[in-house]
């Protein structure tokens, strides 16, 4: 049954709609949810990042403070401080004391304190004379604590962040060891204390250029769940401001991880949550920001997604009105060769049947795959032209020109003398290692470049110079075998030579292999290059397209040869190269 023109067209018209508006809402909805997936693990990974790099700023500044202390222990200076008679409660004045003052000053301490064995009569020693050298009640207990933990043989003690009077702003933590000299028993213990402010010059530092934009952070919190550094946002908030978040509980449970959840503010965040446990600290590293911020991009996405189906469903909609049946499958045709040829099977034709203007189309699209197929050839080989010549004139330059230069500057100075010969030998000697050095490493770039033996001595040479090299320098057993008796073409011999680099590079650097086989035959016909591997293998299937399999690929193509892998995980990888004597 026929139905009229009119009613196909609407028909047609409302199907178009319909599968058009569905796919867009479809891709637009799976591409919104992935890029906001995307963006997600971008944050992510950047608070990781962030997490990781003050974590390892904080341990790298405890560890120093840690070496800094065993070395002032070790002074001489300050042994003499601790035997002298009665020097332990002497005047802060003197040349001794004003020499312990500039040594730990210059590494970032604000006090010193000394306490002798059995006494608790504190000799304290501060950064500047505003200072009023007073033990108060909280210091004194924390000098308590760490010394008894010092005679209990401990190598280092730690205090917590304390606040040594109610009227400071600025809290300090105590880091002691004992006094050390070779061969004599420790007179004391030796504390220095190091101010919040340096915690919150790690933890602070260019927030904005390391990915934490305007509303991100990072700081510490302690196992009491009060702030270890300062906050970008509350001031005053050191040892002040709560913070038993999820991610801080699960870290002090010993959990490193990230996710989302309301912070000490009680703004949803994104954060990222590490442990913190360094002689006897239980801390916890956050790097936080503003989930809000960090879903700015996935709004802008949402809005241009709904704009580009907007124009689209419009553009839908006015194609539907002149798409009729006779033109539908010849256009689908034309459009699942375009899309072949977007993958780059320019082998693939439109079929024609017809002979009105959709099949002069076909017959066009076809000349066209054809004279793009030709092009595309072209510029390729004459990129990878390209590149040969300039590696060669790299090559020429740098071996004819900078190197003869180098060996003639070496020369004049073997042939040098001067009136000191002991100054002048030792220079020489070192000067002419140096120069050798530098010969030899611009020798090697340009055979790197184009191997000499390449060119003069021809395929057969160059690949076994190859393969003794790659044995000598990675220790892989690699063996080289073939059968040629012809002599290949220049463009044959280079790119066959460069993609038994590339197999070898990748050899190296993913088969985890020990013996490698290289054959190169040729018959009647063909010229066969295998290259074997008894590495770890892959599976060619999920394998991800790089450069190196796709620079192999081509320049078979482009010699009208075939390139094939054939690999399974664990059974290593075979790459086979099928070039004709004639194209």
């Amino acid at each position: 049954m026929r139905f009229p023109r009119r009613s196909i067209t609407t028909k047609l018209l409302l199907l178009f709609l319909l599968v058009g508006l569905s796919t867009v809402l479809i891709v637009g909805t799976y591409a919104f949810y992935s890029a906001k997936r995307a963006i997600m693990h971008r944050t992510v990974d950047q608070l990781i990042s962030v997490r990781a790099v003050k974590k390892q700023q904080v341990s790298y500044f405890l560890t120093e403070k840690i070496k800094n202390l065993k070395i002032l222990s070790r002074n001489e200076t300050l042994y003499r401080i601790f035997s002298r008679e009665n020097s332990i409660h002497e005047s802060k004045q003197g040349p001794e004391t004003d020499y312990i003052r500039d040594y730990f000053l210059a590494y970032g301490f604000s006090s010193l304190f000394l306490v002798p064995n059995g006494d608790f009569l504190v000799r304290v020693i501060e950064a500047g004379p505003a200072d009023s050298g007073e033990i108060t009640a909280n210091l004194l207990v924390q000098v308590k604590r760490i010394v008894s933990e010092i005679s209990r043989k401990k190598d280092i003690a730690f205090s917590d962040l304390f606040y040594k009077t109610g009227e400071d702003s600025i809290p300090v933590c105590l880091i002691a060891c004992a006094v050390q000299k070779a061969n004599a028993d420790s007179p004391g213990t030796l504390i220095l204390e190091i101010p919040a402010t340096e915690f919150n010059h790690i933890m602070l530092q260019d927030n904005n250029r390391i990915g934490l934009g305007h509303s991100g952070e990072a700081y510490l919190v302690g196992s009491d769940f009060l702030m270890r550094s300062a906050s970008r946002f509350i001031q005053g908030s050191l040892l002040h401001i709560p913070v038993k978040s999820e991610t801080v509980i699960a870290a002090l449970q010993g959990h490193t991880g990230a996710s989302v959840t309301q912070d000490y503010r009680g703004i949803r965040v994104l954060s990222a949550y590490e442990p913190l446990s360094m002689a006897g600290l239980k801390w916890v590293v956050l790097a936080e920001i503003d989930y809000q911020e960090a879903m700015i991009p996935v709004s802008d996405l949402r809005n241009d997604i709904l704009l580009v189906s907007l124009i689209i469903s419009i553009f839908i909609l006015g194609f539907a009105q002149v798409i009729t049946k006779m033109v539908t499958q010849p256009i689908i045709r034309l459009k699942n060769a375009a899309t072949m040829i977007g993958e780059g099977n320019f082998d693939n034709k439109v079929i024609i049947r017809s002979k009105d203007e959709i099949g002069s189309l076909a017959e066009t699209f076809n000349t066209m795959s054809d004279q793009v197929k030709e092009e595309r050839q072209k510029r390729i080989l004459a990129l990878f032209d390209g590149q040969e010549m300039e590696r060669r004139r790299i090559s020429r330059e740098l071996h004819d020109g900078l190197g003869q230069k180098l060996v003639g500057t070496k020369l004049q100075i073997e042939n040098c003398d001067e009136e000191d010969p002991d100054c002048l030998r030792k220079t020489m000697h070192e000067a002419k290692s140096g120069l050798h050095s530098i010969v030899d490493e611009l020798r090697r770039i340009s055979n790197d470049l184009m191997p000499a033996a390449l060119i003069e001595l021809g395929l057969e040479t160059a690949l076994r110079n190859l393969c003794s090299d790659v044995g000598r320098q990675s220790g892989i057993e690699v063996d080289f075998d073939t059968n040629l008796s012809t002599i290949p073409e220049d463009n044959k011999a280079v790119y066959l030579f460069r993609i038994a680099q590339e197999g070898i590079h990748n050899i190296i650097k993913h088969a985890g292999a020990d013996i490698v086989s290289m054959q190169l035959i040729e018959n009647r016909e063909f010229m066969i290059f295998i290259l074997e591997d008894n590495g770890i293998g892959f599976d060619p299937s999920r394998a991800v397209k790089g450069n190196g399999l796709s620079n192999m690929r081509e320049r078979a193509g482009l010699l009208s040869g075939t390139f094939s892998v054939e690999s399974e995980p664990g059974k290593g990888t075979t790459i086979r190269v099928k070039i004709p004597w004639k194209k």
